[in-house]
C-alpha cells in the first residue's frame, strides 16, 4: 500500500513538472533561435548582440560595441529587420498614449506604449517600437516598464 501511494505519488509529480520543464526550454530555444537568426541576417553589419529580449510579438537588441539597436517582428523575416546605429539617433523617449475612460474621466486607460526615436537627420521621420497597442502587447503596466528600461539602455549608448 505504502509502495503504490509512493508510485503514484511520483507519477503525478512527473505528470505535472514533465510538461512545464518541456514549455520553459521550448520557450528558452525559440529565443537563442531568434537571436542567432537575427545575428546571421544582420551579418553584413557585423552586429553581434549583447543584450536582447523578446516581447510578445516584438524583438529588441542592442550591439553595445558597435552602438547599434535591432527590432524586429517575430518571427524573425529579413525584411521585417530595423538597424538602426545608435549614432544617428539624437533622442530617446518612452511614448504613452492615455485616454479617459469612457463614464470615468479621472480614470484613464493605456492604448499605447512605445520607444519614439528621433534621428538626427531633419527629413527623416520619428519611428516608435511598439511594445503595447490594442494588437500588441497582454499588459499595458508591464509593457510600460520594459520600455522604460529599454529606454535608458539604449540612451546609455547613444
Amino acid at each position: 500500500m505504502d509502495l503504490v501511494s509512493i508510485e503514484l505519488g511520483i507519477a503525478m509529480l512527473l505528470l505535472f513538472v514533465v510538461p512545464i520543464v518541456y514549455a520553459v526550454t521550448n520557450q528558452s530555444r525559440k529565443e537563442k533561435k531568434t537571436i542567432k537568426k537575427v545575428e546571421a541576417l544582420c551579418g553584413s553589419s557585423a552586429v553581434k548582440l549583447t543584450d536582447s529580449a523578446i516581447f510578445h510579438s516584438l524583438f529588441i537588441g542592442i550591439d553595445k560595441s558597435s552602438k547599434t539597436l535591432v527590432t524586429s517582428s517575430v518571427p524573425v523575416k529579413e525584411e521585417q529587420i530595423d538597424v538602426f546605429p545608435l549614432k544617428e539617433i539624437k533622442s530617446c523617449s518612452l511614448f504613452k498614449l492615455e485616454v479617459p475612460k469612457a463614464g470615468q474621466p479621472k480614470a484613464k486607460t493605456i492604448e499605447k506604449v512605445a520607444i519614439e526615436l528621433e534621428f538626427k537627420d531633419k527629413h527623416r521621420q520619428k519611428h516608435q517600437i511598439v511594445f503595447f497597442d490594442e494588437e500588441l502587447g497582454l499588459d499595458p503596466h508591464q509593457s510600460t516598464n520594459q520600455a522604460s528600461q529599454w529606454v535608458e539602455e539604449i540612451k546609455n549608448f547613444m
